[in-house]
């Protein structure tokens, strides 16, 4: 258009100057005149054209100008959007959930207490996941305060009942007391000496709560028992214990006047840790025998009592390190899963934690200065609340009764434990005229040691019995060595005595050393011996006879009839048949008669 315009307007120009040198000249104009005013019709449509075309471009310029205003305002609004979002960034990262100062239990806690909340949600997200465990930790919390709830009116129930059933015996006490000085004639005529038990009575109260109900439950029993199978007394001062207590009292005095934070509490076992000054001693067995002693004491820190095992020995011989194990170990399988290892109170490790202690230094404590163990089965004697709360739903009385009758088993047992291993050891018996001796007349092998040896020694040695042996559980063993020799043959037996003896039998394996190295690895015959020699159980023994001796004549006799079954194969014949047996050897499995058999007048070794 700029083009067209620019002709035109030189056209015209050229046309204007044509008409002026016609003028000038004189010559007419005419035709130049209406050459311009056409020219002029030309420049009018261009001028339209011009205006129409600053018109559209003004309406793009609007355009334009309307959508660069639009984006401006959606920068502004997505400016205030990313403002509005780091300010919400920086508030999440400032975020602090209130959970986070509440002390939840532990994963294992978690997983035993609540097993089906704990694998319920398991293809959850992690934050999904914690907010469903604090739903089920506020449900448990809860079902534990209406419990406390619960607990705390039947303490305020009790507390109550208590108080007046005290009431109501105070009410006696006049009475009794009028009684008591009327019948005192009749007392001296009889001559009782009640008044000299109650002043000998008068130590008892105080003993601590635990050991007082021990004692009273104890001495009902001793009472009612006709045999004198077992005795408790108390042991201690009285003055001892009223200091102890006068002490106590002071110190509690001074914690509530002065602020339990401004007194240092002493962190030292040996004041933390001390027993009360009375105890209570129970000895088990009858007066001039050898007899048990229990020495039960009680703890203020650990809120339970322990016991510590003692032997009033009446011998002057003794197998020590054979017996002072079996000592330390004799109260720790009274009942499974019950080894003194532990402190069984609710939360002691707890409040153990608040002096900087732990539970092992506590026990370590205990057995370092011969206090013994708190087994569960004790504090149910004392009527002590413990981890195990069936030991508290038996009755008190029965419960005791069962307790003690099993400590009289297995000393008792231990005690005929100790006299064979102590006659074996000194060779201060006869192995022709013991009772367990089926078949005196056929002894033919002597016994030429019996010793002690390590548990490493024992363990060296190989036989299939150690690989089916079951788990220690706790269980601590003495290992003995003995020797038979019969001519130039020679049997060693290795014998593994467990501390649960009777639950668990003595086990033994042997080794014969004639004509090279026999074991029940290489010989299927002195596998048969160990299988003969161990399986002999407590039911199978008659009256009064005892089970390592009835074990020591089951191994010597099959050790005859190996060699004189084995020795009916050599070229030369060493040892001759001298047994009672019907054949050496039965069918294909060539098994040995070690069996002894007693019919009438008839006896006989078989399969």
């Amino acid at each position: 258009m700029e083009t067209t315009l620019n002709t035109q307007f030189e056209q015209l120009q050229k046309i204007f100057e044509g008409i002026h040198l016609a003028k000038s000249k004189g010559q007419p104009t005419e035709d130049g005149r209406k050459a311009a005013t056409l020219m002029f019709v030309a420049l009018k449509h261009a001028n339209r054209e011009v205006k129409q075309k600053i018109k559209d471009g003004r309406d793009k310029l609007h355009l334009e100008k309307s959508s660069v205003d639009l984006s401006r305002l959606q920068l502004q609004n997505l400016l205030y959007e990313v403002s509005h979002l780091k300010k919400e960034i920086v508030r999440c990262q400032k975020f602090k959930s209130r959970d986070s100062d509440l002390e939840l239990l532990s994963d294992t806690e978690y997983a035993s207490q609540l097993p089906n909340m704990a694998s319920a949600k398991v293809d959850l997200s992690s934050h999904k996941k914690h907010v469903h465990r604090l739903e089920c930790e506020l449900r448990l919390r809860k079902d534990l305060d209406k419990q406390y709830s619960a607990l705390l009116n039947s303490k305020q129930e009790l507390l109550q009942e208590n108080l007046s059933q005290t009431q109501r015996y105070t009410s006696f006490s006049p009475a009794l007391r009028t009684l008591l000085g009327a019948t005192k004639p009749l007392h001296d005529a009889l001559q009782l000496s009640l008044d000299l038990e109650w002043k000998l009575s008068a130590v008892f109260k105080y003993l601590p709560k635990p050991l007082y109900i021990s004692f009273i439950n104890l001495q009902s029993l001793q009472r009612t028992r006709d045999d004198l199978s077992f005795t408790v007394e108390v042991v201690g001062y009285e003055s001892e214990a009223q200091m102890q207590e006068l002490l106590n009292e002071k110190r509690d005095t001074a914690l509530r006047r002065e602020g339990q934070n401004e007194i240092e509490e002493p962190k030292d076992l040996d004041t933390l840790l001390t027993p009360h000054a009375l105890h209570i001693k129970l000895s088990i067995g009858n007066t001039g025998s050898n007899q048990l002693i229990l020495l039960i004491r009680y703890f203020e820190l650990i809120k339970c009592v322990a016991v510590w095992a003692q032997v009033n020995s009446s011998s002057s011989t003794s197998n020590s390190q054979g017996e002072t194990n079996f000592i330390d170990n004799l109260l720790r399988h009274l009942y499974a899963n019950d080894m003194g290892n532990e402190i069984p109170i609710p939360g002691i490790q707890y409040e153990l934690g608040s002096l900087d202690l732990t539970t092992e230094e506590c026990l370590r404590y205990l057995e370092d200065k011969e206090y013994g163990k708190p087994f569960c089965w004790l504090q149910s004697m004392c009527l002590i609340s413990t981890t195990n709360s069936s030991m508290l739903e038996r009755n008190l009385n029965k419960n005791t009764r069962e307790i003690i009758a099993r400590i009289e088993r297995r000393w008792n047992s231990w005690l005929r434990l100790s006299q064979q291993i102590r006659g074996l050891t000194y060779k201060d018996i006869d192995l022709f005229t013991l009772r367990e001796n089926i078949y005196p007349v056929g002894l033919s092998c002597s016994l030429v040691q019996w010793t002690a040896i390590t548990h490493e020694e024992f363990q060296a040695q190989n036989s299939d019995v150690l690989k089916i042996s079951s788990d220690d559980r706790g269980i601590i063993y003495n290992t003995y060595r003995a020797v038979f020799v019969r001519s130039s043959a020679k049997m060693e037996c290795f014998i593994r005595i467990p501390s649960n003896y009777p639950l668990e039998m003595p086990l033994w394996i042997l080794t014969v050393h004639w004509n090279g190295c026999h074991t029940s690895q290489n010989n299927s015959a002195i596998k048969m011996m160990e299988y003969w020699t161990n399986s002999l159980q407590p039911k199978q023994l008659g009256p009064n006879e005892r089970l390592l001796y009835a074990q020591l004549f089951r191994t010597i006799y099959s050790f005859d009839i190996f060699l004189e079954t084995e020795g009916s194969m050599q070229s030369t014949i060493e040892y001759n048949k001298e047994k009672p047996y019907i054949s050496a050897f039965s069918k294909r499995s060539r098994a040995r008669p070690y069996k002894y058999i007693k019919k009438g007048s008839v006896y006989a070794f078989k399969q």
